[in-house]
């Protein structure tokens, strides 16, 4: 899952107000930042198999410790405890927020993924599958999206003129974006995608500050 992790990133105003936008953007894809990170350095490991799934060829046979259930909550609590730390205000609503917005990653993967989702590092792996089934996975992923930029329109409101229209411009270039990672051709190394997937993240944060947390604010 891609976009669809922006969900409850685009949701997440409706319940802290003073947490922006970019920075649960950078939560909902933390456990992808370690995992790129973890695997350009060998620390987890992925296969690029053609065909693995029908959305996506990636083997992901090794990240106990970004993707495990147990390392998930670890992740969550972490990142929950430093926002805490540099917050204003709404510290501890914040801290929970962006903790279950780390969270959040590992669930909507839980429906996706093959069961390659260890409960803990060394212990059995979960996952439902839904990635061998392409209309259902595409279905999920855009729903949920959809479903938070609703709930951020809803939470927000525009302080100039452009931002009535810029969470529609930001859905849509998040769009633009699956497509083009969805049809083009895989890197050529494992080692590879871990960067790719980091510098593709870290854009989405820069367009959620660009065209949300500048042009609009909380009700």
């Amino acid at each position: 899952m891609f976009i669809g992790h922006y969900g409850p990133a685009l949701a997440g105003p409706r319940f802290a107000k003073t947490v922006p936008v970019w920075v649960l953007c950078v939560a909902v894809q933390f456990l992808d930042y370690l995992w790129g990170t973890f695997v350009y350095f060998g620390i987890e490991n992925v296969r690029i198999e053609p065909g693995f799934t029908e959305v996506s060829p990636l083997d992901l046979y090794d990240m106990p410790w970004t993707h495990s259930l147990v390392m998930a909550l670890v992740w969550s609590v972490v990142l929950g405890g430093i926002w805490s730390l540099f917050a204003r205000t709404q510290k501890r609503a914040g801290a929970i927020i962006v903790g279950m917005a780390v969270f959040s990653h590992w669930l909507l993967d839980l429906l996706v993924h093959v069961p390659d989702l260890a409960l803990w590092p060394g212990g059995p792996k979960v996952g439902f599958g839904l990635w061998n089934n392409e209309p259902v996975a595409l279905s999920l992923e855009f729903g949920v999206l959809i479903a938070g930029l609703l709930v951020y329109l809803s939470a927000t409101r525009a302080k100039t003129a452009f931002g009535k229209i810029s969470p529609w411009i930001f859905g849509a270039l998040l769009v633009g974006l699956y497509s083009i990672s969805f049809f083009a051709p895989p890197p050529e190394t494992a080692q590879q995608f871990g960067p790719m997937a980091i510098m593709l993240y870290s854009l989405v944060a820069f367009l959620a500050w660009l065209l949300c947390d500048r042009v609009r604010e909380a009700r």
